[in-house]
């Protein structure tokens, strides 16, 4: 595989067991965690009985099914709508983030490792298209060619750090367009299905390399949000990005663009905003439940879903986050809508389908 990479400059959910977890991931930096990460990117996922019932975080539907991922490379299918579930063969046993579907049959999953997978199939069969070393190695060859130091500086730097850097968002502009961002600022797109990768660092400013948890867009729009509250946001199709400022430090975990100039951001602590105007100005949501949410939806109604780590699937009503389900599940991780219209919630437990609170 011959991977392209443009760069000029390095431009960076739930109880304590999650965020442990992923904390954990991101920071590794030891010889011997460098070893165990580049161990669990070249060796394929084991086949467990307790794959529906580990972490998942992250789901998609491919035409009639559902494909979940997690923890250990686990790759689940159903075929019953959540009912139950089948694990399929995955080429890696690193926690994988996320999976998306351009169709029913072509689909991609990122993770930990800085690892891309993608099927042609439906998610049945999944290869592994790059990882976390590849792409650095890559991008030192590219700046020493260019004679950039700066952007080989950076390079070196994740080379020596190890490969064990994480994707944590994917968007598919189509069944060959992939754009995933990650930690330490971490962002690429391929334009060719995985075959090659350029880099979008020097079009984000963030020159402290904070991590990039969400990936949205919609129209010409593209935003991207993530940790000490940062947010990029691009009106040409991710071509340049502007930084937009807001009223909150934290990380926002989640993102969604409803309309053609409404901007919503969630993340720790429960704290949700909106912007009318792209950005410029920014309102409160009202939420009662000041637990870190973790996810996201637009429904099929056009309506905002969250999930949160204290286990309530939230759904925004006048401004005021309104708690859907009265018993709090496991710690939630991610949300799908599914095709009945109950959300698929995915947890540190597993999967379980919820009533949508929809008053329809």
């Amino acid at each position: 595989m011959f991977i392209i990479l443009k760069q000029t400059g390095y431009s960076h959910r739930s109880n304590f067991l999650f965020t442990a977890v992923l904390a954990f991931f991101m920071v590794l930096s030891s010889s011997l965690a460098r070893a165990a990460v580049e161990d669990a990117i070249d060796r394929p996922a084991e086949v467990s009985r307790l794959g529906p019932y580990s972490v998942l975080l992250s789901a998609a539907r491919a035409g009639e099914s559902i494909i979940a991922v997690g923890e250990r490379g686990f790759i689940l299918l159903s075929d019953d709508n959540a009912k139950t579930w089948k694990q399929l063969p995955s080429p890696v046993s690193s926690t994988l983030t996320g999976v998306a579907f351009s169709n029913e049959k072509v689909g991609y999953a990122i993770g930990h490792g800085g690892t891309v997978l993608g099927t042609k199939d439906g998610g049945k069969n999944w290869a592994l298209l790059v990882n976390g070393l590849t792409l650095v190695e890559a991008l030192l060859t590219d700046a020493l060619l260019k004679k950039d130091e700066e952007a080989a500086e950076t390079a070196r730097f994740l080379l020596d750090d190890g490969p064990d850097k994480p994707f944590l968002d994917l968007l598919l502009l189509s069944s060959e367009h992939i754009v995933v961002v990650g930690a330490y600022g971490l962002a690429f797109e391929s334009k060719d299905a995985g075959k090659t990768w350029h880099s979008w660092m020097s079009r984000i400013d963030n020159p402290f390399g904070l991590h990039l948890y969400s990936i949205r867009k919609q129209g010409n729009r593209v935003l991207i949000a993530g940790e000490q509250g940062f947010v990029a946001l691009s009106n040409d199709n991710g071509d340049s990005f502007e930084t937009i400022e807001t009223p909150y430090e934290g990380s926002f975990f989640t993102a969604q663009l409803p309309d053609a100039n409404q901007i919503v951001l969630a993340g720790l602590r429960g704290n949700t905003l909106v912007s009318e105007d792209n950005g410029a100005n920014w309102k409160q949501l009202i939420n009662p439940i000041p637990a870190t949410i973790t996810a996201s939806l637009i429904d099929s109604d056009g309506q905002l879903l969250f999930a949160n780590q204290a286990g309530l699937l939230l759904r925004l009503k006048n401004s005021t986050l309104i708690p859907v389900n009265q018993k709090p599940l496991p710690p939630l991780t991610s949300i799908l809508e599914k095709s009945d219209g109950d959300v698929l919630a995915l947890s540190i437990n597993g999967a379980m389908s919820l009533d949508s609170g929809s008053s329809k």
